[in-house]
């Protein structure tokens, strides 16, 4: 088992969602009711870095289960929200995702719209600013995080948004997907474990990439922007995520012998266009990884995902093993992701509790 607080992070993930869904659906479908009944037509999901990869996840999700007849949910940054303003009216909502609940451009939205648009916050620490901002706010759970690098937060998070918007859809549409979200959680647990004994040979092969590209498809995709976020913290890497169909194109050029194309492919309509993107880049000379059921390229290394893990879910499912493949890289190139040396950067944003309480677990 591999040592470290943001790998016990990682193995904590599965069940923080269970957590999640069993802590917060009920406020979840307290917030979306009354926002139904007054009329709720527009929903702005926002947040930045981690957060902003859980909007454009939990939007896709709900995009994908909404009929044109329910609310319309639009992801952006919280810096977009701040500094381009949409107009709002009586008919919008915001969902702004925090973990920490401190994030400053989240928190001067909250600040911003406080008293004019219902407002809920997505937080994870209890007692945060954003906790007093927001008139309605649903925590995540799972336990307190004292890791900057997110990884159990991130699922957490990103599901109790997914339990919000889909209460919007009503009991009958969002039974089966919340019941899709625990089989994900299943699913992840399942994959971790795999990745484990698997993820320091990889890693020892991974030390000189000069580039690691993480694709994905679908739903895949924000989970591929997420994986590469765990590569470029954790190992202080260059690492780029791309949607499969766009890879084929611009990021094509620069794969090759000095490059890594780590694809996410659960069960999927992304999976045959994966399967081509796979094969040109070991033909290029490139490394490929894959994550998923079974190997679409033979010279794959495979990272096993359980039969039946959907790419619908792929943020849960698929994140976790490349995230311990990058804590596995980062302490081979002398990194600590438990206390990374970027951490003043991370305070700078405001978030200057997250190592609060772990400062002396961390080894």
């Amino acid at each position: 088992m591999i040592d470290g607080i943001v790998p016990r992070e990682i193995r904590e993930g599965p069940d923080a969602i269970r957590a999640t869904v069993g802590t917060a659906r009920g406020p979840a479908r307290d917030v979306a009711t009354a926002w139904r009944r007054a009329g709720v037509r527009r929903v702005h999901v926002i947040g930045n870095g981690t957060s902003f990869h859980s909007c454009l996840a939990s939007a896709g999700l709900y995009r994908r289960h909404a009929s044109p007849d329910d609310p319309a949910v639009i992801p952006l940054t919280a810096a977009e929200m701040l500094r381009y303003p949409p107009a709002l009216g009586a008919g919008d909502a915001i969902v702004a995702i925090s973990s920490s609940g401190e994030f400053v451009d989240v928190v001067a939205v909250a600040e911003s719209v406080r008293g004019r648009v219902p407002m809920a916050g997505i937080v994870h620490v209890p007692g945060s600013t954003l906790t007093r901002l927001a008139s309605d706010v649903i925590y995540s759970a799972g336990g307190p995080s004292v890791v900057p690098v997110m990884t159990k937060t991130f699922s957490a998070t990103l599901v109790a948004t997914e339990l919000l918007l889909l209460e919007l859809l009503g009991p009958e549409r969002a039974d089966p997907v919340v019941d899709a979200i625990l089989a994900a959680a299943d699913a992840s647990e399942a994959a971790i474990a795999a990745a484990e004994p698997l993820v320091g040979p990889l890693a020892a092969s991974l030390v000189d990439a000069r580039h690691l590209f993480v694709t994905g498809g679908g739903l895949g995709y924000p989970a591929a922007l997420e994986a590469a976020l765990k590569l470029k913290e954790m190992a202080l890497v260059h690492a780029e995520g791309a949607e499969a169909w766009e890879m084929t194109s611009g990021a094509a050029t620069m794969i090759g012998p000095d490059a890594v194309v780590i694809a996410l492919v659960p069960e999927g309509p992304a999976r045959p266009a994966l399967a081509d993107l796979l094969g040109h880049a070991a033909q290029w000379g490139s490394r490929t990884i894959e994550v998923g059921p079974e190997r679409l390229v033979a010279t794959s290394t495979l990272l096993p995902l359980p039969a039946g893990a959907a790419e619908e879910h792929a943020p849960l499912n698929s994140v976790p093993p490349v995230a311990l493949l990058a804590f596995a890289l980062a302490r081979l190139r002398g990194a600590n992701p438990d206390r990374p040396g970027w951490i003043e950067r991370y305070h700078s944003q405001g978030l200057t509790h997250i190592l609060v309480g772990g400062q002396e677990e961390v080894p």
